[in-house]
């Protein structure tokens, strides 16, 4: 079977992967990447009330998913096209992942975040995005999910950052 190609996720999905028991078949289904500063927030999830750690070593020892790094330059750089009522709201891992996504031009993004969407939108990149409930029907798998890591939770949010943009909002580089 041939892997998916490669998907940036946000630290809320590396998160419910987990507490879902659905990472292993995730990364052997997909070509995981992580922006470094998502590794750095996911630390832990939870399970049936238990707390439980994640081993990155072991992740990346087993060669499940790559990790890759930016500069904190080339991240600030990427955020400085937005104007405050966008780049106040990226938190480092979302930011690092946007500014990756630009670099990678086979990647998607997948996250649970409003501002990730928005950022997509308003740059014109909504085909980039996938909400976990996306990946997961295109792997074969089926659980319910929260609202925010729906197919229309991402097309909402896709929808409002264009909106934006056409308002002057949003990315300050934008010729429109």
């Amino acid at each position: 079977m041939t892997r998916s190609r490669f998907i940036l996720l946000d630290a809320n999905v590396v998160i419910r992967l987990f507490e879902l028991d659905l990472w292993k078949q995730v990364v052997a289904r997909c070509q995981i990447v992580i922006a470094q500063t998502v590794v750095d927030e996911a630390h832990f999830f939870e399970r049936g009330g238990d707390r439980s750690p994640i081993d990155w070593e072991e992740i990346v020892r087993a060669g499940s998913v790559e990790i890759r790094a930016m500069t904190a330059t080339e991240v600030q750089i990427y955020c400085n096209r937005f104007d405050p009522t966008y780049y106040e709201k990226l938190d480092p891992g979302e930011a690092e992942s946007l500014a990756l996504l630009e670099r990678e031009t086979e990647a998607r993004i997948c996250s649970a975040d409003k501002i990730v969407w928005r950022v997509l939108g308003n740059t014109n990149q909504a085909d980039r995005g996938v909400s976990l409930e996306e990946i997961l029907k295109q792997i074969g798998l089926t659980k319910a999910l929260p609202e925010r890591f729906s197919k229309a939770f991402r097309e909402k949010w896709c929808k409002a950052g264009s909106v934006e943009r056409f308002m002057g909002l949003g990315d300050g580089s934008s010729p429109f």
